[in-house]
């Protein structure tokens, strides 16, 4: 912003509906990948958890990677997308920024993992 005199915004109307509609494509968007990440029931008995994801040199301590590792896993094999983001949380993502910008770190990467196992678009 340069200035700003006081009035309203003459294309307020048009910028709130359309910022509605992202919001609500958005909230959409979360609730279909949440319906479709819940449709897997049958898991093994014994999940590999992010720790083994977290210590494997592979991945050389890259966050980013060990998460979306771990998610491609978990996902293929059961565990739902909840599931998945509690463990994914389970590490510091502060440094991602503001709360908003870590939900949506969290959810990229799911819908990111689901894709990579043909579950998503």
């Amino acid at each position: 912003m340069i200035e700003a005199d006081g009035g309203v915004y003459p294309e307020a109307g048009r910028f709130l509906a359309g910022v509605k509609a992202e919001v609500e494509r958005l909230r959409a968007e979360r609730e279909e990948l949440r319906v479709r990440a819940n449709k897997v029931t049958v898991r093994p008995q014994s999940l590999k958890s992010i720790d083994v994801f977290r210590a494997n040199s592979r991945y050389g301590g890259d966050g980013t990677r060990i998460d979306l590792a771990y998610a491609v896993y978990a996902l293929s094999h059961g565990a739902t997308a909840a599931e998945v983001e509690v463990a994914i949380r389970s590490r510091d993502l502060s440094h991602k920024g503001s709360e908003r910008r870590r939900n949506e770190y969290v959810e990229r990467t799911i819908k990111k993992a689901l894709t990579t196992i043909g579950r998503g678009r």
